[in-house]
């Protein structure tokens, strides 16, 4: 339920103070909320009980966000606080309680809950004191959205608030796209959707869909269909048929349905040794640069590689390389572990899995939300930190089964990046002694 409909619902507000409300939001392109408050129609308990319902979480008001001790807020670093717009507010029963913009954030919580060793409890906050309470603890600033200047007419704000309801542009030359209010959203935009708090940033863009079509019945149906489609694209074929698409540059048929200004798939960078990733294992600061130099080092040897972080009841994707992966799809990708999938075989004690991928729904849904067709064979090896899979390395050679990978690198080189995320964890944990 939007805000507006939700305090009208709940008695909060009236009809006329909502009104108002929107107009305040429109003229000064902020969200539904920020003007309620400043107009004094709410107050922020009201937003948090909102916020609240919303995410199903407990709220944090400013109070919880006060005289955090020194030992907590070091429990988080500065890097991952300004980026998912977390603070953490304390440790209680061996639990870190972390208070965020936005608790449905899966990778965030894990990748705190990973660094701390610590389960997370979420709160949700309002931005505005996630943002200060940054700020203060951490000595950074997080940054302020404005409205641009260069280029703004000299106009009254009302006269060039007329001037967007008629949709003309300021005389002045400026680059292209919406005008920006304070809080990052366009000022032309409809306000009647800017009070969802839970929703992905309009700067990201979604991830690309493939074109609508009939399900295939089996993924050996999927695999034929993929393979008629790619007869006629021979690399040496005169056109208009289009060129073989090189290693790490999705195909035209990988991109079917998307548009054509879709962010293209993460190329794979050339082989590295074991000796170069083993220096870059060492030299990495974050566990988003052990999973990338994982990737990288997969990626220049196959097809396709994707890391899959695993949790209690599922595995979500992290990002991936190669034909057709695109990072923010693969971010979308959940996969349950109570069905039979790819995904199980290391609970019942397997070290890896190579072979052709079982005809199972599950595994028929997650080649559809990766948005590539099944491969031949796949290879999956956990990574295991303190005798827990923490991730899975996913790698394939699309309709190629010719080539049998060497299984003991791969081990090697996931051993190597579990010895350096240990030590990023032992880092982290000698700050909150």
């Amino acid at each position: 339920m939007k805000l507006g409909d939700w305090l009208i619902q709940k008695k909060k507000i009236t009809e006329e103070q909502l009104a108002r409300a929107l107009q305040d939001q429109a003229f000064f392109g902020e969200r539904l909320g920020h003007s309620l408050s400043k107009l004094g129609f709410i107050d922020e308990d009201t937003l948090g009980e909102y916020l609240a319902e919303m995410s199903r979480t407990r709220f944090a008001p400013a109070r919880r966000l006060e005289s955090i001790p020194p030992e907590v807020i070091a429990a988080v670093p500065a890097r991952l606080a300004a980026k998912y717009r977390i603070v953490p507010i304390a440790i209680e029963a061996r639990k870190l309680h972390l208070a965020m913009r936005d608790p449905k954030d899966l990778l965030a919580i894990d990748e705190i809950a990973f660094l701390t060793g610590l389960p997370i409890e979420p709160y949700v906050a309002t931005e505005f004191q996630i943002v200060r309470a940054i700020e203060r603890y951490y000595q950074i600033k997080v940054g302020t959205k404005t409205i641009p200047v260069a280029g703004a007419s000299q106009e009254p704000a009302r006269t060039q608030a007329a001037l967007r309801g008629q949709g003309s542009a300021p005389a002045p030359p400026r680059a292209a796209g919406p005008e920006i209010g304070l809080d990052g959203l366009p000022l032309d935009a409809d306000p009647a959707d800017l009070d969802q708090p839970f929703l992905t940033s309009p700067s990201s863009p979604p991830p690309p869909r493939e074109a609508e079509g009939p399900i295939p019945v089996s993924l050996e149906e999927w695999r034929l269909s993929q393979k008629s489609e790619a007869e006629p694209r021979d690399p040496a074929a005169p056109p208009p048929a289009a060129p073989t698409a090189p290693r790490g540059v999705a195909p035209p048929a990988a991109a079917a349905g998307a548009p054509a200004a879709a962010p293209r798939p993460v190329p794979s960078p050339g082989p590295a040794t074991m000796e170069a990733v083993s220096r870059r294992l060492r030299e990495s600061e974050t566990r988003d640069e052990v999973f990338d130099a994982i990737l990288d080092f997969t990626a220049a040897r196959f097809r396709r590689a994707a890391l899959f972080v695993v949790q209690q009841d599922r595995v979500i994707g992290w990002s991936g390389r190669g034909d057709g992966l695109f990072p923010s799809r693969i971010r979308n990708v959940i996969v349950p572990l109570d069905r039979p999938s790819l995904f199980v075989f290391f609970r019942s004690g397997g070290d890896y899995f190579y072979g052709p991928v079982p005809d199972l729904p599950a595994n028929a849904k997650f080649y559809l939300d990766l948005g590539c067709p099944p491969p031949a064979r796949v290879l999956l090896i956990p990574l295991t930190i303190m005798e827990r899979t923490a991730v899975i390395l996913y790698a394939d050679d699309g309709p190629d089964a010719s080539r049998v990978p060497e299984i003991q690198l791969y081990r090697r080189l996931l051993q190597k990046a579990a010895l350096a995320l240990e030590v990023l964890i032992l880092r982290n944990k000698i700050m909150m002694i």
